[in-house]
C-alpha cells in the first residue's frame, strides 16, 4: 500500500496523457472488461421488451419485464456485499458474468411471461452484484487525487458501451436467436479479462446496512426525487422499445431511439452538475423534470409518421 500511496502522490504532481495512463493503469482490464460487460446488458435491456411485444405479451406482461429485472438489482444491491465477502471480487465477477450470459440464452428458448420475469429477476440480481464489483475495485484502486478522473472515464465507457449495444440491435431480426446469442457472447467475454489480470485483488467489501428512514430524514428532497425517478427510469427502459415499436420504426430504429436517450443525459451531466454548485438543487431538479415532462409530451402528439426511420 505505501508504494501505491507513492505512486498516486507522483501522479498528482505530473499532468498530461501521462497522467490519465498511469492513474488507468490498475483498472484497464477492469474498464475493458466493463465495455463488454454493458454492452452486452445494453443490448439485451432493448431486445428483450422488443422481443416480448413481438410475441405478443400483454402490456401488463411487458411492464413486469421492468419490474422484476429492478426486483433483481434490489435484491442484489442488498445481499451483493455478503457474497462478494466470501467468494472474493474476481470469482464473484467470473461467476456472476457466466450465470449473466447463460441466462441471455434462455429467453429465446422458453417464451413465456412467468419464465422471462423470473429470468429479468437474476439478470438484475447478477448486474448488481457486478456493480458492486466494479465500482468497490475502481474505488479501492484509486487515490482521491486522479479518481474523479478515472470514474469520469468509467462514465464514458458505461454510456458509450451501452448506447452501442442497443444500437446492435438493427444487426439481425430480434425475433431470431441471433441477438440473444450476441448479447450472451459479449457477456461471456467480459470474464475473460478479469479472469488474466495481474492486477491486485481489491479488500473486501465492508458490511453496511441501508436506514433508508435516515436517508430521507436528512434529505427528503433527494430521496423523493430518486424514488420518482426510479419509476420514471424503469417504466421508460422496458416500455420505451415498445413504444418505438408500435410507432412504426424498424429494429435499427428502436436502437437509436433509445441510444438518443442515453446520449442525452450524457451531454446533460455537465450542465446540470455545474448549475447544481450554483444554485438550490431543488430548482434544478424542477427544471430538468419539467423538460423530460416537456419531451414526453412532444413524443405523444409527434404523429406516427413522422417517427418513421427511413
Amino acid at each position: 500500500m505505501a508504494g501505491s500511496d507513492r505512486t498516486n502522490h507522483a501522479l498528482a504532481a505530473e499532468s498530461g496523457p501521462a497522467t490519465l495512463r498511469a492513474a488507468l493503469a490498475p483498472v484497464s482490464a477492469l474498464l475493458f472488461s466493463v465495455g463488454l460487460l454493458l454492452m452486452g446488458n445494453g443490448l439485451q435491456g432493448t431486445l428483450v421488451p422488443v422481443r416480448a411485444n413481438l410475441e405478443h405479451f400483454r402490456a401488463f406482461e411487458l411492464g413486469l419485464l421492468g419490474t422484476a429485472y429492478f426486483f433483481g438489482f434490489t435484491v442484489g444491491c442488498l445481499h451483493g456485499p455478503a457474497l462478494v465477502r466470501r467468494a472474493g471480487h474476481i470469482r464473484a465477477y467470473l461467476a456472476m458474468t457466466s450465470v449473466a450470459s447463460s441466462i441471455a440464452l434462455l429467453h429465446p428458448m422458453i417464451v413465456d411471461p412467468v419464465v422471462w420475469w423470473i429470468l429479468r429477476i437474476i439478470t438484475g440480481y447478477c448486474f448488481a452484484v457486478l456493480y458492486i464489483v466494479i465500482e468497490s475495485w475502481i474505488n479501492e484502486r484509486c487515490d482521491n487525487r486522479v479518481r474523479g478522473t478515472v470514474f469520469s472515464v468509467y462514465t464514458i465507457v458505461n454510456l458509450t458501451v451501452i448506447t452501442l449495444g442497443q444500437l446492435m440491435l438493427g444487426f439481425a431480426d430480434p425475433q431470431s436467436f441471433v441477438l440473444f446469442a450476441l448479447a450472451s457472447i459479449l457477456i461471456s467475454f467480459a470474464a475473460l479479462p478479469i479472469a488474466f489480470t495481474a492486477a491486485a485483488h481489491p479488500q473486501m467489501v465492508a458490511s453496511v446496512h441501508p436506514r433508508l428512514g435516515d436517508l430521507a430524514r436528512i434529505s427528503p428532497v433527494g430521496t423523493a426525487g430518486c424514488f420518482v425517478v426510479g419509476l420514471a427510469n424503469g417504466a421508460f427502459w422496458t416500455l420505451g422499445p415498445v413504444f418505438a415499436a408500435d410507432a412504426g420504426l424498424d429494429a435499427g430504429g428502436i436502437g437509436l431511439f433509445m441510444s438518443a436517450v442515453v446520449l442525452g443525459g450524457a451531454v446533460a451531466q455537465w450542465p446540470l452538475g455545474r448549475l447544481s454548485d450554483r444554485m438550490d438543487r431543488r430548482f434544478v431538479m424542477l427544471v430538468a423534470g419539467s423538460i423530460a415532462l416537456g419531451a414526453a409530451i412532444a413524443l405523444m402528439i409527434v404523429p406516427n409518421a413522422d417517427r418513421r426511420v427511413v
